[in-house]
């Protein structure tokens, strides 16, 4: 064991230097006359033990304790102090500032010596347990256990330290907020453990490319965070965001499989957003929202209209989702007519919320169940119930409808939609041959796997598809050859232009002809009036749909509605 004595009084250096001796501690014995020679031999040598005299001249005992504090290397030093007066305070003092027993001089024997400095080992081995542990348990409370980067707990509590620190410290800092788009499909296609090992790779690329002083996080899940203090201006912040989600945005080799990971963030920034760590974390959540909203590629920083827009939306999500549980939704049905019979020849199911506290329009509101998820049971709820209406319809009718439902991209997405048709078919007992299930061209912009596979697995339950709102925005000639459309619907804007100007006429019948070509089934939506009815008629298209016919009607009326329209369309 090797010793340092620091002891001014040279007999009682002599005595201790006896009762190592008598107590047959083997040791090393290294003496020092001051707290400056003590502090030297520390720093130089390396020793097990420190007895340490508290009174001697110039500086005492706890002045060299205090000076410890600053040495690496004495942190498995045992310390016992030697002292002739005796006090509670003193004694106090002395256990906080790190030493494990205390003798008075008058009462140090061999016996004495050698049991406290057992003692004082014994007890500083489970005083370095009990800091072991406690470091791990801090550890666990403030590492995330996936990825190593810091968890949402010590970035918030990091955060608010942030907000308490001294104003001239921090002029501008950035909390930035991502995540990984379309991450469940990531899960989904390569499984949970390559979807483990992207979380680890993007997190260790997050930490690579900012600066030490920043905190990166993850908060759970796929969504990271990130605390910029190392920026001098907003514009800087918001270059390096745009510079990260370049350098994140990239296929990743996993597992000898390439894995494509798109990233999108949201800023808020202090103090321009505020002073509060909270609200500037949920600003930057606020401002991921409005990017994800908008597929933006570049970071979205947090304006003031952004809060008010998401209230909204976090009202009309919680309004909707009760709504659904409560089945408060109902089904409108617009006819379509074929002009050539001529009769009402299908229906199209619309979806309408009459006790909406918020917003009514279908537009809005399946625009936030489909960003909130809840077009799922929303669009399950819409598909069974529309074919149980045209059930009933059918067979009070005397002759057979046909039924068009709209689908959300989102929803040809789940593979389990064809199924989940096929199952209300049957069990409502009605033919697929008399639904039509209509989709917008934005469902096919991916070119998703998922998306041609749930086509063609509802054409095999003998519905057809149509596309919905053509003529506009998206339209492509290559999704009508590339997927299994059997009508097109000419979109109202195109209808709209008939009477309005004469190029908006040929526009109208160069695309109608050219979708005959093809030798598809053609709706035109939008007809209101008689100018469009005729050129409609004109050119021979098949069927047609507007408010020149019907407006959307209820459930309880449409059988009344089809049985006088068609009584008109015969005179």
């Amino acid at each position: 064991m090797n010793i340092l004595l620091v002891d001014d009084d040279i007999v009682d250096r002599k005595m201790i230097r006896r009762s190592l001796i008598k107590g047959g501690i083997e040791h090393q014995l290294t003496e020092v006359s001051t707290v400056e020679e003590g502090i030297f031999a520390l720093e130089e040598l390396c020793f097990d033990l420190l007895l340490l005299d508290y009174n001697m001249p110039s500086k005492n005992g706890l002045d060299l304790l205090i000076e410890l504090k600053r040495i690496n290397h004495i942190k498995e030093l045992t310390i016992v102090m030697i002292s002739n007066s005796h006090s509670e305070e003193l004694i106090l003092k002395c256990l906080d500032l790190g030493v494990q027993d205390f003798l008075l001089k008058e009462e140090v024997t061999a016996s004495l010596l050698t049991r406290s400095i057992l003692q004082a080992k014994k007890r500083f081995e489970l005083e370095k347990q009990l800091h072991t542990s406690y470091l791990q348990v801090k550890q666990l409370a403030e590492l995330d256990s996936l990825t190593g980067l810091y968890n949402r707990y010590y970035f918030e509590e990091t955060c608010q330290r942030l907000m308490q620190a001294d104003k001239k410290r921090y002029k501008c800092a950035g909390v930035l907020v991502a995540d990984i788009v379309n991450f469940k499909k990531i899960n989904d296609r390569f499984g949970h453990e390559v979807a483990d090992q992207l979380l680890i790779e993007l997190g260790a690329s997050f930490k690579r490319h900012t600066r030490q002083e920043d905190i990166v996080s993850r908060f759970g899940g796929d969504e990271f965070a990130c605390l910029m203090v190392s920026c001098d201006n907003p514009l800087q912040i918001k270059i390096e965001a745009e510079k990260l989600i370049r350098v994140l945005s990239r296929v990743y080799s996993i597992q000898s499989q390439d894995v494509y990971c798109q990233i999108r963030m949201g800023i808020s920034l202090y103090p321009l957003n505020g002073s509060d760590s909270n609200d500037l974390i949920r600003f930057a959540d606020i401002a991921l929202f409005r990017a994800k909203s908008a597929q933006s590629s570049s970071a979205c920083i947090f304006e003031d209209n952004m809060q008010t827009e998401f209230q909204m939306k976090y009202n009309v999500e919680q309004d909707l989702r009760g709504a659904i549980e409560r089945q408060e939704l109902e089904l409108a049905f617009q006819p379509i007519v074929d002009i050539q019979l001529p009769k009402v020849v299908s229906l199209e199911a619309l979806i309408r919320w009459p006790t909406a506290k918020f917003t009514s329009n279908p537009q809005e509101f399946i625009t936030i169940a489909e960003e909130s998820k809840l077009i799922e049971p929303l669009g399950k709820w819409i598909i069974e119930r529309a074919i149980t209406t045209l059930k009933e319809v059918n067979t009070k009718l005397g002759y057979p409808v046909r039924l068009a439902i709209n689908l959300s991209p989102l929803q040809l997405e789940d593979i389990s939609l064809p199924a989940y048709i096929n199952d209300c078919l049957k069990r409502i007992d009605i033919d697929g041959s008399l639904f039509t299930f209509e989709l917008t061209e934005t469902a096919l912009l991916t070119e998703s796997k998922r998306v041609s596979s749930s086509l063609q697995r509802i054409k095999e339950l003998g519905c057809k598809i149509a596309l919905d709102d053509f003529g506009t925005g998206y339209s492509s000639i290559s999704h009508l050859l590339n997927y299994p459309i059997d009508i097109v619907k000419v979109d109202k804007s195109l209808t709209d232009r008939i009477g309005v100007e004469e190029r908006g006429k040929r526009i109208f019948l160069g695309l109608v002809n050219m979708l005959k070509s093809l030798q598809l089934s053609i709706i035109v939506e939008g007809v209101e009036n008689y100018q469009q009815y005729y050129v409609c008629k004109e050119v021979k298209v098949d069927k047609i749909q507007g408010y020149y016919f019907s407006s959307p009607i209820s459930e309880k009326n449409i059988l009344r509605t089809i049985k006088s329209l068609n009584k008109e369309l015969v005179r």
